[in-house]
């Protein structure tokens, strides 16, 4: 009775120890994502280091088959690049949450955990007009948004993609706001039916 009780409890808990889990940083296979997409990535990412840099940036590199990056501003400075939309950080982030939203199948708490993680939102173009009104020193900070998009999918803003978006939403905020309770509730009637 006692194994069993904790069976039960640790399985409760498996999908929210796993979502924690992810690295916004490395991906652990660069080559599951496809290489033009990884191209575009590295793109993006030499594209943006000079705006987060404030207009110049040397050295500046991506390469797209290991999915690393150098991003140095010619003062030799070394920006949080991380912080800021359409970087090769914010991508990696939004892969690995996509990931982990995919490695949790009708699991609402891991999907929940997972879409908690913040990737970077922060527009480096803007980054590029604040450092050059204003030549004080400055430290990014992050105001990301969680998401589970990833840039090789492509989106939608039909109303019907839109509302459905919603509702997944409200699925899930729903599920954040009352599956304790429910968890709980369901694990008091199976004992109660045990005993």
């Amino acid at each position: 009775m006692v194994y069993s009780t904790v069976l039960v409890l640790a399985t409760a808990f498996t999908g929210l120890v796993a979502a924690q889990n992810i690295s916004s940083t490395t991906l652990t296979n660069p080559g599951e994502v496809n290489q033009t997409v990884r191209q575009e990535w590295c793109r993006a990412q030499l594209s943006n280091c000079p705006f987060v840099c404030g207009g110049g940036a040397s050295p500046n590199s991506c390469d797209p088959g290991s999915l690393t990056y150098l991003c140095t501003c010619t003062d030799g400075s070394k920006p949080n690049i991380s912080d800021y939309a359409s970087t090769l950080p914010s991508f990696i982030c939004q892969q690995n949450v996509a990931d982990c939203v995919d490695s949790h199948p009708n699991d609402l708490e891991g999907i929940t955990i997972c879409r908690e993680t913040v990737c970077g939102s922060r527009n480096a173009s803007a980054a590029l007009s604040t450092s050059s009104s204003s030549s004080a020193s400055s430290t990014p900070t992050s105001t990301g948004s969680s998401g589970g998009s990833t840039a090789s999918s492509s989106s939608s803003s039909s109303p019907s993609a839109a509302s459905s978006s919603s509702a997944a939403e409200a699925a899930l905020k729903m599920g954040k706001t009352y599956g304790t309770g429910a968890l709980a509730a369901g694990f008091l009637a199976v004992f109660g039916l045990a005993l």
